[in-house]
């Protein structure tokens, strides 16, 4: 197996974690102007691609075995993804509802879903977590994990905290925390710390001391570009009273995962892939959304503010019962990488090789490496 990365690497081919074949990107941001390229150089059987479908121009794919593993986050399928799923080699859904979907499509898929290993997702005690990345000891934390970027935001951070501004005015001891960027420096995101100012909210940034006075709490924006490591994330899950991921969609969701695998509820949308994951918690029901069409000529679902901050106040309430982490941490255990992969993955590559007809390795992949040495 060879990796082809679309973030952190460009360039000349480098091997990583004992041996695995990683080859840069090049200029196009996801890797399509050297894809065809890298396959016929590592001469790959085939392709499994891990990004939205229609980003893709398949006629560029010039006859490779192309497998998208897809999400779909809009209803219906758009006509795009149908089209392009129909012209792949073999398809993988990552959730249920991309899977369904296809069906109604008139595709036939395959599905397994993202994984994470939860020997490094798993609860940490709330005190000793807190004291890890020095959150304040004593409130009622929501949490988000999101990226900022599109400003409408897919995320909703604007109705999020909006939500969490109504939960303010109830309850003096709450804190959001948001792991994003700020967007104060970036184009194309949400200027988050300027919809607290309008909203009168006070924020402050992780690991400082301002941060138990403050109502909203940023990620460290260093950190942030460094990425953290995931004990650092499993840390901060363990903190939180409760996750929010009510977007407008989803093609999966790995934050519902990971906050579960910690131990910590959820609160999601009742509409994608969402609900699939939510195994403790609350969900914002469907008919509390706007319907909104998209560029993809199918629909997102924008969520009420006062939808969430009822549930982020169901949370409130419930804080402190031990069964919502047990039963988050059981849910999640499902989709833990190693059981992922002995139910789903196994007897999907068998397929896939049943398909391929078991091909010979190629005689002359390290003479195509060196070349490019």
């Amino acid at each position: 197996m060879a990796v082809l990365s679309t973030w952190g690497h460009q360039g000349a081919p480098i091997s990583w974690d004992k041996g695995v074949q990683v080859f840069g990107n090049a200029h196009h941001p996801f890797g399509l102007d050297v894809l065809y390229g890298h396959s016929k150089t590592w001469q790959a059987d085939a392709v499994i691609t891990l990004l939205d479908t229609w980003v893709f121009d398949v006629n560029a794919l010039r006859g490779l075995k192309w497998i998208p593993w897809y999400p779909v986050d809009t209803e219906p399928m758009p006509a795009i993804i149908k089209n392009n799923l129909e012209r792949a080699w073999h398809i993988i859904g990552m959730s249920k509802y991309g899977v369904e979907q296809a069906q109604l499509a008139g595709l036939e898929s395959d599905y397994a879903p993202c994984a994470i290993d939860t020997n490094v997702y798993q609860p940490t005690e709330q005190k000793r977590a807190r004291e890890k990345i020095a959150f304040p000891k004593d409130k009622f934390i929501v949490g988000m994990v999101a990226m900022n970027k599109g400003n409408p935001s897919r995320k909703a951070f604007h109705q999020t905290i909006e939500a969490f501004a109504a939960l303010k005015k109830k309850h003096s001891d709450v804190a959001l925390y948001l792991h994003t960027l700020d967007g104060v420096n970036g184009q194309e995101m949400v200027n988050l710390p300027a919809l607290c100012d309008v909203l009168g909210l006070k924020y402050a940034y992780a690991y400082t001391p301002d941060v138990n006075d403050a109502d909203v709490i940023f990620a460290d924006g260093y950190r942030y570009a460094l990425g953290y490591p995931p004990e650092a994330m499993a840390s901060i899950y363990s903190a939180l009273d409760v996750h929010v991921l009510v977007t407008l969609g989803e093609g999966f969701g790995i934050p519902i995962i990971e906050a579960q695998a910690c131990g910590t509820p959820v609160i999601v949308g009742d509409w994608t892939s969402m609900p699939e994951l939510c195994f403790s918690g609350w969900k914002v029901d469907k008919k509390d959304t706007i319907p909104i069409f998209t560029n993809l000529s199918a629909y997102h679902y924008l969520p009420n503010a006062g939808a969430i901050a009822e549930q982020m106040e169901n949370a409130y309430q419930a804080k402190g019962k031990s069964k919502y982490r047990k039963n988050a941490r059981k849910g999640a255990m499902a989709y833990d990488a190693d059981a992922v992969y002995k139910k789903y993955w196994k007897p999907i590559m068998k397929r896939i090789e049943e398909k391929l007809g078991q091909p010979e390795a190629p005689a002359n992949l390290s003479k195509n490496l060196d070349v490019l040495r």
